[in-house]
C-alpha cells in the first residue's frame, strides 16, 4: 500500500523508482562492492534500503550511520552482525525499529575474531543508513578497510548528496581513502508535479478514495515532490480520516523538520546565520542570499556565510542548481521563519 507509515518494506508498495531499485540490484549482481543511494530528505532512500535489506539473500546487517563514531565501530558491526546472522544496529529511521546497538557493540570480537568470522560468513550485505551523519573520515577509513579486506562483503549506503559524495565516499578527493575505487552512485530525485498527483491518485485508488484533483493540485503545490509527505497526508486523509488533513501534515512536518535544525544548529554559535540562510534560499545565487542575510543580521563575513551555506546544502537543507540555491523541503522554509522558538 502506497500510502503505509514508515519505510517501504515491499517493491509493490515503492512508487516510481523501478529504474534506481534496478541499477542497485545490477550493481550487487555485478560484484559491485559499494553502492552509494543519494537524494535529499524524504525521498526514499530509506525504503529503497529497507525493499532490498528483505529481499537479498545472505548475511544483512543494518547499520544507522548515527551510531558510527569511529572506524573500528564498523568492524565491530560487521563482527556482532555476522555472529548474530544479521541485524539491525542503531535504528531503521522512522518506525521505531530498532536493536540496543551501543550494548551489542559493547560486547565486542577481537580485531582478529572478527575478521576471521566474516570473512567465513559467505555472502553478507552490509547497510549503512544515514552516512552522513557519522564523522566522515572515520566512515570512510572503515568502508575503504571492508572494501580491501572482505570479498565477501558488499556495502549499500545512504545519505544527502553533496556530504556523502564529498566528504565520506571522496569521489574528487586523490588523498581520500576511497579516491579511486569502483562505486555505483544512484540518485533519488523528488517526484516531478506530475508524478507526485499520479501517485496521490494511485494511493487513494488503492482505497477506493476519491479527492478532487483541485484539493490534489493544492496539496502538491505545499508538500512538494517529497514523497514521504504526499504518504503521510494520504494516511491522514484517507486512512486516519483526519479533518483537514493537509493543514495536520503541515504541522506534524514543521515540527520534524525544525527538530532536525535544532539537531544540526545544537552547538553552533551562529545559529542566526544559519536560520537567515534558510529563510532567504529562495532560487537565489551567492551574492544575493548573502546581502539578503546581511540586510537582516548585519555585518557576516563571507567565510562565515559560505561555512554554514555548504554545510546547509551538504545535510540537504538547500539545494544548489545552475548556482542559484534554495530550500531542499518547503517546510524548512516554514520552521525557519518560526526561528524565535529555537
Amino acid at each position: 500500500m502506497y500510502f503505509s507509515i514508515g519505510p517501504k518494506e515491499r517493491l509493490e508498495d515503492f512508487f516510481n523508482y523501478r529504474e534506481e531499485y534496478n541499477r542497485v540490484k545490477l550493481a550487487l549482481k555485478r560484484g559491485d562492492k559499494l553502492v552509494a543511494i543519494i537524494g535529499v530528505r524524504r525521498v526514499g532512500k530509506t525504503s529503497l534500503m529497507n525493499i532490498l535489506f528483505n529481499e537479498l539473500k545472505g548475511i544483512n546487517i543494518w547499520a544507522d550511520g548515527r551510531i558510527i563514531s569511529k572506524a573500528g565501530d564498523l568492524l565491530s558491526i560487521l563482527g556482532n552482525g555476522v555472529r548474530e546472522k544479521g541485524g539491525i544496529f542503531g535504528s531503521i529511521k522512522s518506525i521505531g525499529l530498532s536493536i540496543a546497538g551501543v550494548e551489542v557493540m559493547a560486547e565486542r570480537l577481537s580485531i582478529s575474531d572478527s575478521e576471521k568470522a566474516i570473512r567465513k560468513a559467505g555472502k553478507v550485505y552490509l547497510f549503512i543508513d544515514e552516512a552522513q551523519f557519522a564523522d566522515a573520515m572515520e566512515m570512510a577509513k572503515a568502508l575503504s578497510y571492508v572494501y580491501d579486506r572482505f570479498p565477501n562483503v558488499q556495502m549499500i549506503v545512504s545519505g544527502s548528496e553533496i556530504r556523502l559524495i564529498e566528504e565520506v565516499l571522496g569521489i574528487t578527493n586523490s588523498s581520500h581513502p576511497l579516491y579511486g575505487r569502483r562505486m555505483e552512485i544512484v540518485k533519488l530525485n523528488r517526484l516531478t508535479a506530475e508524478k507526485s498527483l499520479a501517485f496521490l491518485h494511485a494511493g487513494f485508488r488503492q482505497l477506493r478514495c476519491k479527492i478532487s484533483h483541485k484539493e490534489l493540485n493544492e496539496v502538491v503545490r505545499r508538500l512538494d515532490g517529497l514523497v514521504g509527505w504526499l504518504t503521510l497526508y494520504g494516511y491522514e486523509r484517507a486512512i486516519a480520516n483526519t479533518q483537514n488533513a493537509l493543514e495536520k501534515v503541515e504541522r506534524m512536518a514543521v515540527g520534524i523538520v525544525e527538530e532536525e535544525i535544532k539537531q544540526l544548529l545544537e552547538n553552533k554559535r551562529n545559529k542566526r546565520l544559519y536560520i537567515a540562510i534558510l529563510k532567504y534560499a529562495s532560487n537565489r545565487g551567492w551574492k544575493e542570499l548573502l546581502s539578503i542575510v546581511r540586510d537582516e543580521l548585519g555585518k557576516v563575513n563571507n567565510v562565515s556565510f559560505s561555512r554554514a551555506l555548504k554545510e546547509l546544502v551538504s545535510y540537504s537543507f538547500i539545494e544548489k542548481k545552475e548556482h542559484k540555491y534554495m530550500v531542499a523541503d518547503p517546510m524548512v522554509k516554514v520552521a525557519a521563519m518560526k526561528w524565535r522558538y529555537f
